[in-house]
């Protein structure tokens, strides 16, 4: 075999080798930072196949049917949806004594009552890991036509491995935990993940409510985690929690903890619990300012979570798999 034989770029490998040997082992923000190496690696890191191996590894509640149909339908399918679900919602509180930037300063519709546009379902698509190990993962279709918009927002998941598909459980002596120390419970909240992520059906939007982290833990006759994302109220100075409880109970014989419960509401300042209706509009201004932001260029997408010198070494690391790649197939094929 002569040097000049041997790949020296991406264009001199068959797409397919890429695409099936190379890709598939990329995280996403790597798959993103190759993507915009060149306009021949952007579109073949454009393959929603990709991109939705990548979502349901990542969330494995997203292999209920009608989510994967209805992520499909997406306008840049799985990729679009990861990106929009790996960020958190954008805040922006204005304080009396601060002015809005000229760039951001046109009229806000988001807390509007009139003219807006309701889904008349909400999807909720929530996986719980321990460590690197699903302990829980399940979808929640709600109604938002009926009492919803009066009553006061409550969301609930429960355990029904037929469901939910609960795989396991945590290995804990739950003896162990009633009587453990604070570290235990540091433990636990260093560990357990949680992604909540709510999909509107309707205008095909996706936000991650999910702080990720607990932010505090507690037992009484159970263990308890809380997490909370900040969300901007309908006035420019307030803001609103997003609190999603995670209610964890002791299996047969106390020898593992399993998810029993998974609980959805919203608080204002005042620890009042808003209703869907106040929820829906709240959302709709999430999404709003979500989205004036991405037009005035300050959205830091999932390709800025790695510089230059990253996409570097991994486009490196990528040809020397080619190369070594070729020589396989160059001896044994």
């Amino acid at each position: 075999m002569t040097s000049s034989s041997s790949p020296t770029t991406f264009t001199d490998l068959h797409p397919l080798i890429i695409q099936t040997q190379i890709l598939p082992r990329l995280e996403a923000q790597s798959l993103s930072s190759a993507a915009t190496a060149s306009s021949y690696l952007r579109a073949l890191c454009a393959d929603d196949i990709l991109w939705s191996d990548i979502c349901k590894s990542t969330w494995p509640s997203l292999t209920h049917p009608r989510i994967h149909r209805l992520i499909s339908s997406f306008p840049a399918g799985h990729r679009s949806f990861f990106q929009d679900s790996f960020q958190p919602p954008i805040t922006v509180v204005k304080h009396p004594n601060h002015h809005r930037s000229p760039s951001i300063s046109h009229p806000d519709p988001g807390c509007s009552l009139t003219h807006q546009t309701f889904p008349t379902e909400l999807i909720s698509a929530v996986d719980i890991r321990y460590h690197d190990d699903i302990i829980y993962f399940g979808a929640e279709f709600t109604d938002t036509t009926t009492e919803f918009l009066s009553s006061a927002l409550r969301i609930v998941l429960k355990d029904d491995p037929e469901v939910t598909g609960m795989p396991r459980s945590i290995a804990f002596n739950v003896e162990d935990i009633v009587d453990s120390d604070d570290a235990t419970i540091l433990h636990l909240q260093e560990s357990i993940t949680l992604n909540w992520i709510l999909i509107d059906p309707t205008l095909k939007r996706v936000v991650n409510l999910s702080s990720i982290k607990p932010i505090l833990a507690w037992i009484t006759d159970s263990i308890y985690l809380r997490y909370v994302v900040v969300l901007p109220g309908c006035n420019s100075n307030e803001t609103v929690e997003c609190r999603i409880e995670v209610n964890l109970g002791a299996g047969k014989g106390g020898a593992a903890l399993f998810v029993r419960e998974v609980i959805l509401n919203v608080q204002n300042v005042a620890y009042n619990h808003l209703s869907g209706k106040d929820f829906l509009v709240i959302l709709n201004r999430t999404f709003f300012m979500r989205k004036t932001l991405v037009e005035c260029g300050s959205d830091k997408t999932i390709r800025s979570l790695v510089g230059n010198s990253y996409i570097i070494l991994m486009l490196s690391l990528l040809l020397v798999s080619c190369f070594c790649i070729f020589i396989y197939y160059y001896c044994y094929g």
